[in-house]
């Protein structure tokens, strides 16, 4: 296989605010592997928080180049495992690089992979549209641009959140689902349990640290509202330390090394009773394509980030007002642009 890695700078349409920093561009990394003149592409984001960065992951998939220059895929699971003892930890560039091999995989096989998963495109949930992090007003501006999504996603963090929340229900009736990024106190979320529920928020993602176990213990058996986990699940390991103070975990395939690493995972928090949700934060079609392929196994959704960005890469799965419609493409359903702007 001949692989290539593709840096990719995304400009958002809205500056946002992230950790009390604002960015106007997300990067990510792009990987294409091409084998008897097919082509499959994964992709993964940039996580400053966790010291994941695009120059990071392309120089350790560098490293993969000589083995994968003298591999024939036709097993992705057996691929997984190769790339899995290579890569051992760097489950972010592995990501990337199982992912463009399932892609790949399909497109081989003439099959979407949510055929070859027996999923059922029609059980898929409606997608989530996120507004992320602003001012009250810049906030109520974003809303106008979506108005009429059947589910909002609410990036929070501020002095501002309860007031945002509250402004935004004024003007519509839909669900609503907050995620805090791990920034509340455990005494800040008690006290607003009751007027999220008031509100409307169906779940809560990441209220407070990751790493503060007991503090998410006190939270889980005070709150109504389901409780999802998403830093705190960082590998397939966690998933069952999680089932004992969350409702359910988003399962990004970043965490656990690729899209069938993933099923795993789906598969174990479905069986310890936990409810799923995947979403492909702030990536291009690549990613969000991807992800929509478990979209029929899961309770939650949020493949919102194309309509984020400023910049088309592809055509791959679309979005009408939540609802899920997959591309026509085999594989992950990704056709990506052919350029090799800023390729290596």
């Amino acid at each position: 296989m001949k692989l290539r890695i593709i840096r990719m700078d995304l400009p958002l349409k809205h500056v946002a605010i992230v950790m009390n920093s604002t960015i106007s561009v997300v990067r990510t990394l792009v990987v294409e592997l091409e084998q008897d003149g097919l082509r499959g592409y994964g992709e993964v984001y940039e996580d400053k928080r966790f010291g994941i960065t695009v120059e990071k992951m392309a120089q350790d998939l560098e490293g993969m180049r000589e083995a994968l220059a003298s591999y024939a895929l036709a097993d992705p699971i057996a691929f997984a495992r190769m790339i899995s003892e290579k890569l051992e930890g760097k489950t972010e560039a592995q990501s990337a690089l199982e992912m463009a091999a399932c892609d790949l995989w399909g497109k081989m096989l003439n099959q979407p992979l949510w055929r070859l998963w027996d999923m059922v495109p029609s059980n898929a949930p409606l997608s989530s549209y996120t507004l992320t992090l602003d001012s009250v007003f810049r906030i109520l501006e974003k809303f106008e641009e979506y108005p009429d999504w059947p589910i909002y996603r609410f990036k929070l963090g501020s002095s501002s959140d309860m007031d945002i929340l509250r402004e935004v229900r004024k003007k519509t009736k839909a669900i609503f689902r907050v995620d805090m990024d791990g920034t509340w106190t455990v005494e800040q979320t008690l006290k607003n349990l009751d007027e999220l529920q008031d509100l409307g928020v169906e779940l809560i993602e990441q209220p407070i640290h990751y790493e503060d176990w007991d503090g998410m213990a006190r939270i889980h058996k005070a709150s109504k509202i389901p409780i999802y986990a998403d830093e705190s699940c960082r590998s397939q390991e966690d998933i069952e330390k999680c089932a004992a103070c969350f409702d359910g975990i988003n399962l990004k395939p970043s965490k656990f090394g690729g899209l069938f690493p993933t099923l795993m995972a789906l598969g174990q928090t479905k069986y310890l009773g936990l409810k799923a949700m995947i979403g492909n934060t702030v990536e291009s079609s690549v990613a969000a394509s991807a992800v929509s392929q478990f979209a029929p196994a899961l309770d939650c959704i949020y493949i919102d980030g194309p309509l984020l960005i400023d910049r088309k890469v592809g055509y791959g799965v679309q979005l009408d007002h939540g609802k899920v419609i997959y591309s026509k493409e085999n594989g992950t359903g990704i056709c990506f642009h052919n350029e090799r702007r800023r390729a290596d």
